[in-house]
């Protein structure tokens, strides 16, 4: 039985099985001449007449390539959520700071060490 037809909380036994008493009965052995048969060998599949594969050119291969390029690109260019004006504004001048700033304290590091450079030497 599959697992599609089996119900929530059955198993493989039938619903008889499931009882003590029936579970303490021997089970009936089959007599060997009931035994089902091998199963026949399935014939190769004829190798002699698959189909060829389609041929395609270099340049339609190319051109479907960058045509799935640009649709995937533009899928997700829509999936982006843009920030408005202001707040792109607002990041900006802080990226500006920040940068301003790192460059006077670098800066600043490198006239120090290049005047003591000078003096030691």
């Amino acid at each position: 039985m599959s697992a599609q037809r089996r119900t929530a909380g059955t198993t493989k036994r039938n619903a008889a099985t499931d009882s003590p008493r029936a579970a303490a009965a021997p089970r009936p052995v089959r007599p060997a001449e009931a035994a089902p048969a091998p199963r026949a060998a399935r014939p190769a599949p004829d190798r002699g007449r698959a189909a060829a594969p389609e041929k395609r050119s270099i340049l339609t291969d190319r051109t479907q390539g960058i045509r799935k390029l640009y649709n995937d690109t533009r899928a997700e260019m829509r999936k982006i959520s843009w920030p408005d004006r202001e707040t792109t504004r607002n990041l900006t001048i802080v990226v500006i700071a920040i940068s301003v700033a790192l460059g006077l304290l670098l800066g600043g590091i490198d006239f120090v060490l290049f005047q003591l450079f000078q003096a030691l030497t």
